[in-house]
């Protein structure tokens, strides 16, 4: 990102607005940071750099779907975020794969903003292994693969060898890139202040019975 950053246009003002105010009624919320972030992102690539950006990302994450799955997705994504110290992102798109994996299965995914905000203090290995015993329960069998895999070509101990581990590789080239912007702006969030960046968020009768859901399993976790 630019060392002096450039003052935004009218133009440009105006579009950041209108398309915060477009993405939280598509996404159901509205998170403090997405103005700064989007502001961001339209000082450094213009409004035509961003439109193109904005088509890449989204084709690249339909190429992504078909190989890990809807929530698989979202939550490597996040996990992809976490790697390089970005909460926003982390946090954002980990409570997708969460609210994806309920909406379809009715189960809470062990991977979400609560359980890995401690993980972004740890070393690179201590992470995997957190990570690791979080996925250890039955169900997550895919996703546990591909992120021991993701994290391994991460620390440079493993070349890509299949199309998922290209994709995984692609996908750290690219968000490593993407959440610059965030980090240029200092943002930082709470995992209770997180927000999805996927439609899936803005299901209201959902999110209510993810949380109510969530409630209920922190009430049964024992008092240390």
């Amino acid at each position: 990102m630019s060392e002096h950053p450039r003052s935004l246009s009218l133009l440009e003002r105006t579009f950041v607005r209108s398309l915060v105010s477009l993405m939280s009624r598509a996404l159901g919320e509205k998170n403090e940071h997405d103005h700064a972030v989007a502001s961001e992102y339209v000082r450094v690539m213009g409004l035509r750099g961003f439109f193109r950006y904005m088509k890449f990302v989204t084709r690249f994450i339909e190429k992504m779907e078909p190989v890990f799955g809807e929530a698989n997705t979202q939550t490597l994504l996040g996990l992809s975020s976490l790697m390089a110290g970005c909460g926003y992102c982390g946090y954002g798109h980990t409570l997708a794969g969460a609210l994806l994996l309920f909406r379809d299965t009715a189960r809470l995914h062990p991977v979400h903003p609560h359980s890995i905000e401690a993980l972004f203090e740890l070393k690179d290995h201590e992470i995997m292994s957190r990570l690791d015993a979080l996925l250890s329960a039955p169900g997550h069998e895919d996703l546990r693969r591909q992120l021991g895999r993701m994290y391994k070509i991460y620390l440079g101990e493993l070349a890509p060898e299949t199309e998922e581990d290209e994709l995984l590789q692609e996908l750290m080239d690219f968000w490593r890139w993407t959440i610059e912007c965030t980090i240029v702006e200092g943002v930082s969030i709470s995992p209770a202040d997180s927000t999805s960046p996927h439609p899936v968020g803005a299901d209201k009768r959902l999110r209510e019975r993810y949380n109510e859901a969530r409630a209920a399993e922190h009430a049964q976790q024992p008092v240390h």
